[in-house]
């Protein structure tokens, strides 16, 4: 079987049907994704695109914040998502492309994946920063009440049914327990299958970010 390199451009043999024209690109996500989060006034960090050599994975991450006429702005959250080698393939030969990596050339197949519409689906993430960590834990039974804060308050920026998770990162130095980190965790899944609504996830992560800043007055952290 003849090998193609992940980041090699399309062979151009014919012109590419409509379906694998319609088939999306990392490039066109993270592109899109980004200009949603900047047509709602959000600031935005630290964008990185990273591959792992071994798999041929990407994934991008971006640092999202509240702008600095809206302060506090230390709140911020950690935007990702992760695009795999075989979408990248897809996404530059076309649909049944893929069966290039299981078949030889010379095999007479009719493979499955030459006549399915092939689906990408991402999850892109979000975690938010709630606290700067350091505090010393007096009582294990606090965090059962932060907890309770931090889902109520966030509770308004999302549906009942899709709330972010909660996580709180603890370290034992001796008899001192400290508290490293508070964040909160939230994924949209994407399917493609309609347009995907990037303004409204951007939205989302705006109204989140400018709830967080009232946990100052509730939480010691």
């Amino acid at each position: 079987m003849a090998e193609r390199p992940l980041d090699a451009e399309p062979s151009g043999d014919g012109p590419q049907s409509d379906t694998a024209q319609a088939f999306p690109t990392y490039e066109e996500l993270a592109s899109d994704l980004l200009e949603a989060i900047d047509s709602v006034g959000l600031s935005i960090e630290d964008v990185r695109h990273e591959i792992e050599p071994g798999v041929g994975e990407r994934r991008f991450e971006a640092t999202v914040r509240l702008t600095a006429a809206e302060p506090p702005s230390r709140y911020h959250a950690h935007v990702s998502f992760s695009w795999d080698a075989l979408m990248t393939y897809v996404a530059s030969y076309g649909p049944g492309s893929e069966c290039d990596l299981y078949h030889d050339e010379d095999d007479d197949v009719d493979c499955p994946h030459k006549h399915l519409q092939p689906q990408p689906f991402v999850e892109i993430e979000a975690e938010f920063v709630l606290g700067d960590g350091g505090y010393e834990l007096h009582d294990v039974e606090e965090v059962s009440s932060w907890l309770d804060v931090v889902q109520s308050l966030l509770g308004k920026a999302f549906p009942d049914d899709d709330r972010p998770s909660v996580h709180v990162g603890m370290a034992a130095l001796g008899s001192v327990i400290l508290v490293e980190k508070l964040t909160a965790e939230h994924s949209w899944l994407v399917d493609f299958e309609g347009k995907p609504d990037y303004v409204g996830i951007a939205k989302q992560l705006q109204a989140a970010l400018k709830i967080v800043p009232q946990l100052a007055d509730r939480l010691p952290i």
